[in-house]
């Protein structure tokens, strides 16, 4: 069994069937900024993302990988746009499977289990990231009443609707 940690470092391309079936490990800690589709997305570079990555072979005899993160990020708040921090654990079994139909058969199983091909070689950071994008709320916003009121605006004062404009044009 081979077992490795990584430290804000680069992660390698693996062979997900050998890794899968030497019960190989990989943990680590990265920097959310680290991740191309997860930075876009932040609100700051704050944050960390602890990984653990597992190989094994299912009762089926298929290769399997489990993947499991816990991490801590700032995204932009959807209705104040200010800083909201979203920490969250997730885990999930991918399985790997050399046929088109043992993907799309196992969609309505576990949600805890996907399948995905299997391919020569598994970018490791493509991985994570995607876990991590898959994982964030689809609009992250504070708790209702929990935002910050908008710069300049007074509690208790009214501020004209944008669309104000629209209902003078309808009556025209």
């Amino acid at each position: 069994m081979v077992s490795s940690s990584a430290s804000h470092a680069k992660l390698p391309s693996i062979d997900p069937a050998r890794f899968a079936r030497d019960a190989s490990r990989l943990t680590g800690v990265m920097a959310p900024a680290q991740l191309p589709r997860v930075a876009q997305e932040l609100f700051d570079e704050t944050g960390a993302i602890e990984y653990r990555i597992e190989g094994s072979v299912n009762l089926k005899g298929e290769p399997a990988l489990r993947v499991e993160l816990a991490f801590e990020l700032a995204l932009p708040c959807q209705r104040c746009m200010e800083r909201l921090p979203v920490k969250l654990e997730v885990g999930r079994t991918l399985v790997l499977s050399r046929e088109v139909e043992e993907v799309e058969s196992m969609a309505d199983e576990d949600e805890d289990v996907d399948s995905i091909p299997l391919v020569a070689s598994l970018d490791l950071l493509d991985l994570i990231d995607q876990e991590v994008m898959l994982s964030l709320p689809l609009a992250p916003r504070h708790d209702e009443g929990a935002c910050e009121t908008a710069p300049g605006a007074e509690q208790g004062s009214t501020v004209a609707s944008p669309f104000s404009v629209l209902s003078q044009l309808k009556r025209t």
